[in-house]
């Protein structure tokens, strides 16, 4: 039986990609890929900060679904973020790291509820329902000076 739930959870997270997310959690800032997504660019700084230390780069895609793409002020992704009616493709967006997503997934015990990775290296969070999906991801040390995980949304 939990064999079945664990499949079934990679599965839903496999077939819920339907989205054409196409950043990648550790690399470059993505274009997407869709005509018809929406993105739109955003500075910000943190409290107190006087420079603008990351950017944040706000995409609806075709499925309704907004992806936020944190970038530090070297280009690189720090932190990814999705709400929305439907997941956006995990396996890219979170890129050689979804397998640690995966791995997750499939050791919950009843196969519902929140799926977490919290390691030193590696932070995601991922959950919901149907048509009500949320998460975040981010790399704790590529986290810009004086930027905490309460800025990723």
């Amino acid at each position: 039986m939990r064999a079945h739930i664990a499949i079934l959870v990679t599965s839903v997270f496999a077939v819920l990609a339907c989205a054409d997310a196409g950043a990648t959690l550790g690399g470059a800032p993505s274009d997407f890929g869709s005509a018809t997504a929406r993105a739109r660019q955003l500075s910000a700084s943190a409290p107190g900060a006087a420079a603008v230390p990351y950017t944040i780069t706000e995409t609806t895609l075709d499925s309704g679904t907004v992806v936020r793409e944190y970038a530090g002020p070297g280009g690189q992704v720090f932190a990814v973020s999705w709400n929305g009616p439907f997941l956006p493709d995990l396996r890219t967006l979170l890129g050689e790291r979804f397998a640690r997503l995966q791995a997750a997934a499939g050791d919950k015990k009843r196969g519902r509820g929140p799926v977490q990775v919290n390691d030193a290296d590696l932070v995601i969070e991922s959950g919901g329902h149907m048509r009500a999906w949320s998460g975040r991801a981010w790399l704790p040390s590529a986290l810009p000076a004086g930027v905490g995980a309460e800025v990723i949304q």
